[in-house]
């Protein structure tokens, strides 16, 4: 494992260091990175006391963006691909909309991802009755009086995803259904308190990776929707694992037709 480890931490010292060496206006998150490291040392801030120390949170945060991106990404496309497979009817609107804004060849670019309407829509809802974490944990960082109740400084609160995703009085009788078609007019159209929707976080701790999801999201599902017909096997055993994350525990087996 340590092998594994010192060959991708290699691997983004020399990706850094090429883009050190080189002057260039690129705006990605290698080079936010960068910026806030030098940001940091040139301030004299204690955080970062050495260069050592700077290596160190370049590549980690790196790492950290990378991997903590690949597991609840992979996992929420397999609940989109059980859902859809599910619902023949979704998975088929799904199709017909890729294949007008597409075309046939299914060029796929950044303009046609933003009029993928009710692909999002498909999304959204499978974030809702399955996001990637089952809670959320926060901090107190001083003492809150909301609504009569005392929240003391440093009391952990923890925010219950799937209760406040699911409870009918927010969202309807149908709280608990595959129901995509809830989100045609946005957020606001969806919930009578929008806020409580937050499958990537709330707040200035929101999922910086919740952009870059949806896009590994609409492409892949796209893909597999372009070239395949889907159900499920009649061997799938549905028992979500509620974890750090919340995973099928058994997979998801599914039965592909090519089309």
């Amino acid at each position: 494992m340590w092998r594994l480890e010192k060959e991708i931490n290699s691997k983004i010292s020399k990706l850094i260091k090429q883009r050190q060496n080189y002057a260039n206006d690129e705006q990605d998150l290698l080079q936010m990175i960068l910026d806030s490291a030098k940001k940091c040392e040139s301030s004299g801030d204690s955080f970062l006391p050495n260069s050592n120390s700077r290596d160190r949170f370049m590549i980690d945060n790196c790492k950290n963006i990378f991997f903590a991106g690949h597991e609840p990404t992979a996992i929420t496309l397999s609940w989109c691909l059980m859902l859809l497979a599910m619902h023949q009817d979704w998975q088929d609107r799904v199709r017909a909309e890729l294949l007008q804004i597409c075309g046939n060849d299914g060029n796929l670019d950044a303009s046609v991802l933003k009029n993928m309407k009710t692909l999002t829509m498909v999304i959204q809802e499978t974030l809702r009755l399955y996001p990637p974490s089952s809670s959320i944990n926060r901090c107190a960082l001083k003492d809150i009086n909301f609504k009569g109740i005392l929240v003391p400084k440093g009391m952990n609160i923890q925010i219950p995803m799937t209760i406040l995703h699911q409870d009918p009085m927010l969202w309807g009788d149908d709280a608990h259904k595959f129901n995509p078609q809830r989100f045609a007019n946005g957020l606001h159209g969806a919930c009578k308190i929008p806020q409580v929707y937050m499958p990537f976080g709330m707040g200035p701790r929101v999922c910086l990776g919740q952009h870059l999801a949806m896009i590994e999201l609409k492409i892949i599902l796209s893909l597999i929707l372009f070239n395949f017909q889907f159900c499920l096997s009649s061997s799938y055993c549905h028992s979500p694992s509620f974890h750090m994350l919340i995973e099928p525990a058994h997979g998801v087996l599914l039965h592909m037709t090519r089309i």
